[in-house]
């Protein structure tokens, strides 16, 4: 997304946010029954209009900035474990066709790794670490297909096609063991770990779905499709519908133990390049959840402390 492109969102939003705004329930305390206490301690990570990417503490339900609004910032990924930053950004003078990325220490803001990659015309990349953090893939452009890179910047393998279907943009996951999760139309695939071949996981019976999410363990995946959210086995059984709601739910998010889904509903457009959503949290048990507005005592809406409305989120969101 270009700066034009950026600016003309932001200003959109902050109308937006205003017009939008309607009386919610009152957030639990941290630790009290119904609040974040069975949520365990984690921190979630989200894109929020020109206040940049913030955190959300489950243990304190503040919010603090993780890193300041960047407007040459494409894609960022935290690993795993919460301790490093990915961030690919546009190079200065690069004419949006060379970005730079850089893997940086979290506790201490050192850099870790930095390397320039050229990724083709106005190409804006989202890369994923691996879950050991030793290798970066990075999902389709315009140009290149799904590219699996070391910490150095080399690219180990250029996958661009499966069956003859171009690989999608969008949908690139890790698995505990180094394979990789992607997408062609409606058909979920998993390369090898040597990403010489790949097999169908599941074929779907959507229009139109994205959002593919995987949990940590590598059992569950969740997608958005027909306005609401998904699950099923890593093996493609046991698909369920696990949202309800007269409006739009997108990019569902698995807690850390898998026992929880974060996801965004609300979803509605802002303005021609603008999108929000606001954030809840559903047990990730396979059963349905309406997500309107007090339909369900057990969804729960992510409200940080002193405020009413669930949180705002518009682009990245993790839960480490």
């Amino acid at each position: 997304m270009n700066h034009y492109i950026r600016l003309c969102l932001f200003i959109v939003l902050g109308g937006a946010t205003l017009l939008s705004c309607s009386k919610q329930q009152d957030n639990p305390a941290p630790g009290a029954e119904g609040g974040y206490a069975s949520l365990g301690n984690g921190t979630i990570y989200y894109d929020w209009a020109t206040d940049g990417i913030l955190k959300f503490s489950l243990a304190t339900a503040t919010v603090s900035t993780a890193q300041q609004d960047d407007l040459s910032r494409n894609g960022w990924d935290i690993s795993i474990d919460g301790t490093r930053y990915l961030q690919a950004e546009d190079k200065s003078g690069g004419g949006y066709d060379t970005e730079i990325y850089t893997l940086t220490n979290l506790s201490n803001g050192t850099i870790i790794s930095q390397f320039e990659k050229q990724s083709g015309y106005a190409n804006h990349t989202f890369p994923k670490l691996s879950q050991d953090a030793q290798l970066i893939a990075v999902p389709p452009t315009y140009d290149d297909g799904l590219m699996i890179l070391n910490l150095q910047g080399q690219i180990l393998h250029n996958l661009t096609s499966f069956q003859g279907i171009e690989i999608d943009k969008g949908n690139v996951n890790w698995m505990p063991d180094n394979t990789v999760i992607f997408s062609t139309g409606n058909k979920i695939c998993r390369s090898n770990q040597a990403f010489t071949q790949a097999s169908v996981i599941k074929t779907l019976n959507f229009a139109a779905w994205n959002d593919l999410t995987v949990s940590r363990d590598g059992s569950r995946m969740a997608f958005a499709a027909s306005n609401h959210i998904w699950t099923m086995n890593a093996d493609g059984s046991d698909l369920r519908q696990v949202t309800s709601s007269s409006q739009v739910e997108v990019t569902p998010e698995f807690s850390p133990d898998g026992k929880w889904l974060l996801l965004g509903t609300d979803y509605h457009t802002t303005g021609p390049f603008g999108h929000i959503w606001r954030l809840v949290i559903i047990p990730a048990n396979g059963n349905q959840y309406n997500v309107d507005e007090g339909a369900d005592p057990n969804v729960i809406p992510l409200i940080r402390q002193g405020e009413t409305l669930p949180e705002a989120c518009d682009g990245g969101l993790l839960w480490r």
